[in-house]
């Protein structure tokens, strides 16, 4: 082997001139392979090794095209991206025309596609948003971004409304958590056109309101019901037991500020990212009074998913009855605040619901009883109104809960300061316009 190939090996990179034919179809199988392996078991759980094995090749070999799992990782993150941004690049003009309605579901079907192709990387996205890991500022870029292109598009089109970049933000928000609870199965007896169908005429509405109803019928969006496990009567859930009764005032207080340290390092972190010593000393104690109250990690989880079990089905009990107030515009406000503050405060117990990791039983079971108290209330809510335009009302639950999980923590998290306030009448805007649009059903009844 010469000296000059030697020295030319680093440059094995996806710009390589070196790397031939032979060598550019090993990078994308390399590449191929390690999608794959991040989406059956997560970016931290797959090492360099796992991913030699499953490509076959050795390690010394995988290392000529790669110089890290990080790497690998972040070119991905960069092809996903790139695709993305090649779909804004080919949106059409948006409006409240024929042509606008049909560019906007051209694009969201495209999307879909896209998420579909890279559903492990959009997996990752949260976590890497709110973790403290090299490839935080490429998300974030990505999003400013993207948001930024929306936003342009935006305003050639003459929207009017709140800020026009956290519309656009927001949008990008949902889209990707719609998407995300479509490929999960939270969504199996409808299939991606009548999903994409629905969504496109929320979205539609979100943006431009003033659009006719035989426009927003013209690209086969139909007019369902709810399932039936949406509408059922959902008991309030029991109480457990007191697991601290009978400890004193001090020591009380000293498992509410382990809690209080659990919640903010568990949503700074993640699940999987915190460890008690940081639990402890965001506490203001040593790791051996921390177990004198909880067994392990999971127990420290299992005692805040009790309280955000309560507080969460607490919010939607209030969510289902404001449509039907004739002071809903103010109440809805007033109920997103506190929503907010709510969603940043379990943060990453809401993020372990949502990713159904870690497969706790005992958490996950709390997390089903928040889904159908939340459910039920989005029912209310969507039922309460009568439209003159057709939309699925499946569709339109799961694009309401991907609003009220995602916006609250996620449009906070952007590269500029969102006041809350603008987060809170940017939520209003997408529900108001988008979910509720349309005649009170009691008016409408009255009427008949």
């Amino acid at each position: 082997m010469s000296s000059e190939e030697i020295l030319r090996r680093p440059s094995y990179g996806s710009n390589s001139r070196v790397v031939g034919a032979r060598g550019a179809q090993t990078r994308r199988h390399i590449l191929a392979v390690a999608l794959q392996l991040f989406g059956e078991r997560g970016f931290h759980d797959v090492a360099v090794d796992d991913l030699a094995r499953a490509a076959g090749v050795s390690r010394a070999t995988l290392y000529q095209y790669f110089e890290s799992k990080d790497e690998i990782f972040a070119e991905l993150l960069e092809e996903c991206g790139g695709t993305l941004m090649r779909l804004i690049r080919r949106l059409g003009p948006l409006g409240p025309t024929l042509q606008g309605f049909d560019n906007l579901h051209w694009w969201l079907g495209e999307w879909a596609w896209v998420y579909d192709r890279y559903a492990t990387m959009f997996a990752q996205w949260d976590h890497i948003e709110t973790s403290d890991t090299a490839f935080r500022p490429m998300v974030t870029g990505f999003v400013d971004a993207y948001a930024g292109r929306i936003a342009e598009r935006l305003t050639a089109a003459g929207f009017a409304g709140i800020e026009g970049v956290d519309t656009a933000a927001a949008l990008l928000l949902v889209v990707h958590r719609f998407n995300y609870l479509r490929h999960s199965g939270r969504s199996s007896a409808l299939t991606v056109d009548e999903m994409v169908d629905g969504m496109a005429v929320v979205l539609q509405l979100v943006l431009f309101p003033d659009t006719p109803p035989e426009v927003l019928a013209s690209q086969g969006s139909r007019s369902a019901g709810l399932p039936a496990s949406w509408t059922a009567d959902v008991p309030s859930p029991r109480p457990g037991p007191d697991r601290f009764a009978g400890l004193r005032d001090r020591a009380r207080a000293t498992v509410r500020q382990l809690l209080d340290s659990a919640a903010r390092t568990f949503a700074a972190r993640g699940f999987a990212g915190s460890n008690l010593d940081a639990v402890a000393a965001g506490a203001g104690v040593a790791r051996a009074t921390l177990y004198k109250y909880f067994t392990d990690k999971h127990d420290v989880l299992a005692a805040l998913a009790e309280e955000a079990r309560d507080d969460v089905v607490s919010a939607a009990q209030r969510f289902g009855a404001i449509a039907r107030s004739p002071h809903a515009g103010t109440e809805l406000r007033r109920w997103l605040d506190d929503l907010v503050a709510l969603s940043a405060r379990h943060a990453g117990v809401l993020r372990v619901w949502v990713e159904r990791q870690p497969d706790d039983p005992r958490v996950q079971e709390l997390g089903e009883e928040v889904t159908r108290a939340t459910r039920a209330a989005v029912a209310g809510a969507l039922t309460s109104v009568q439209r003159p335009y057709p939309l699925d009302l499946h569709v339109a639950g799961l694009v309401l809960i991907a609003v009220l999980e995602r916006i609250p923590t996620g449009l906070v998290q952007q590269s500029r300061e969102v006041p809350r306030a603008e987060v809170v009448e940017t939520m209003a805007t997408f529900i108001e316009r988008g979910l509720l649009a349309g005649t009170p059903a009691s008016e409408a009844a009255a009427a008949s």
